[in-house]
């Protein structure tokens, strides 16, 4: 067998499995697009405008937690695991203090949401919407030290189980929620809030018990003498994390700070962005499940002290990454019509969202080149390069070009609610770009 072909399979063994679990997370989402959008366009655009705010605010604490899989990825490969349990404990401690912080945010931003100047039934649908998802903040949080702590020690498949069980289960609670069955009561948009927030506290337990009980680390007794909160180690996991947030933050500022401003062109715009980015998102989850699997296999081999090797993992993950966006970009632009189809009974809003999806099939490649390279960084604790160019990429580039386009501009085909996804494409491709020569640079620092 090539060294090519057993670095894949070692890639896809521990990446695949993570691709299918981001799937069946993103799985979730369009479950509620889906469910949401048949309930009308109103509970649709309140919807949107919600779950965008959530994803903005959680995700930026979510993100802090996940250098926790390169953390463990390293003493699992180094099999320190008196410092790999320690380091599990930390990342707990600082995750619950963030997802504590996140609750209050976000029930702030939903009184802050009535007084913002949206459309009234469109606002008070998203404020009620965040009232209930506020909930799932702590579990969600936490989640991601609990996730990245299994996929660092190779279990990056019953990690997909418990996201597929979790997918499955959401399927007929949101069913029951939003359109009130089974004597459930009928609350539309708001209702795909608190399914979410449940089935987040089973994720967490589930997630939490197979950290402990997992026949493969059973013996490392992870939670054993669950250590008190070590500042020196929850400070230097925050100082690895919080650009990996801000990274987040600054990626999802554009892609939901786009979803709210197109928000102000009503209801039917609103719907349209949803769908659009409901399916672009779901080959990015694909991208960000096989860049994951380069974080840790690329972890424990620096961990090992294999730096060829880390080297060799980050060229062919990337690589095969890239490959696989050229295929979704074909897929995109030949079927957008059905694919938006499926969501929504209202033609104007199929019309617009099949238009914005070929800017979303337009920057399939270089959205996988920024997962990908930003993946491959985080294994080598470079987290302070990434935000640092896409503050530069959407700020200073994107937001810019997005409100000219969008307010301002009577460009045919590229204003208005187009423009903001013009806008996307222009940051991705200069972040994208800009990222890999960073990578490169790294790669031949290395010994």
């Amino acid at each position: 067998m090539s060294k090519l072909s057993t670095e894949l399979k070692s890639l896809s063994r521990l990446a695949l499995p993570v691709a299918l679990s981001q799937l069946a997370i993103m799985g979730m989402g369009i479950t509620d697009v889906l469910l949401a959008g048949h309930a009308g366009t109103d509970e649709l655009a309140g919807l949107s405008l919600g779950a965008n705010i959530w994803c903005v605010t959680i995700l930026f604490f979510f993100g802090i937690g996940l250098i926790t899989q390169a953390l463990v990825g390293r003493y699992f490969g180094a099999e320190d695991m008196s410092a790999l349990r320690h380091q599990v404990h930390q990342s707990l401690w600082l995750t619950l203090v963030c997802g504590l912080l996140g609750v209050l945010t976000i029930l702030l931003a939903a009184e802050i949401l009535l007084v913002s100047g949206f459309e009234p039934v469109m606002a008070s649908r998203a404020h009620d919407y965040l009232q209930a998802i506020a909930w799932g903040a702590v579990p969600m949080t936490m989640l991601a030290a609990l996730r990245g702590s299994l996929e660092a020690m190779n279990l990056t498949q019953p990690v997909f189980w418990i996201n597929f069980v979790v997918f499955l289960m959401n399927i007929p609670l949101d069913y029951a929620l939003v359109y009130g069955a089974w004597g459930f009561p009928k609350l539309g948009a708001e209702g795909c809030a608190w399914a979410t927030a449940v089935l987040l506290w089973v994720g967490f337990f589930a997630s939490a018990a197979m950290l402990q009980w997992h026949k493969s680390i059973r013996h490392l007794h992870v939670f054993k003498n669950f250590s008190a909160p070590d500042m020196k180690v929850i400070l230097s996991t925050l100082r690895l994390g919080f650009p990996i947030g801000l990274s987040v933050l600054i990626e999802m500022s554009m892609f939901a700070g786009a979803g709210m401003l197109i928000a102000y062109f009503g209801p039917i715009a609103a719907a349209a962005n949803s769908i659009a980015i409901s399916i672009a998102s779901a080959s990015f989850m694909i991208y960000l499940g096989f860049a994951a699997g380069v974080t840790i296999r690329a972890s424990q081999q620096l961990g090992a002290e294999s730096y060829e090797g880390a080297r060799y993992s980050v060229k062919v993950g990337t690589n095969f990454n890239v490959l696989l966006a050229f295929v979704l970009t074909f897929v995109f632009w030949v079927f957008r019509d059905p694919l938006v189809s499926l969501y929504s009974n209202d033609a104007e809003v199929i019309r617009l969202a099949a238009q914005l999806l070929l800017f979303g099939a337009a920057f399939q490649v270089v959205d996988c080149l920024q997962a990908a390279t930003i993946a491959a960084l985080r294994a080598y604790h470079d987290t302070v390069s990434a935000p640092k160019i896409q503050m530069f990429a959407y700020w200073l580039i994107g937001l810019p070009v997005a409100i000219w386009l969008g307010f301002y501009s009577e460009l045919p085909g590229i204003s208005g609610p187009y423009g903001f996804w013009v806008a996307m494409l222009v940051s991705l491709t200069i972040s994208g770009l800009l990222l890999l020569r960073r990578l490169l640079k790294v790669l031949a620092q290395q010994p």
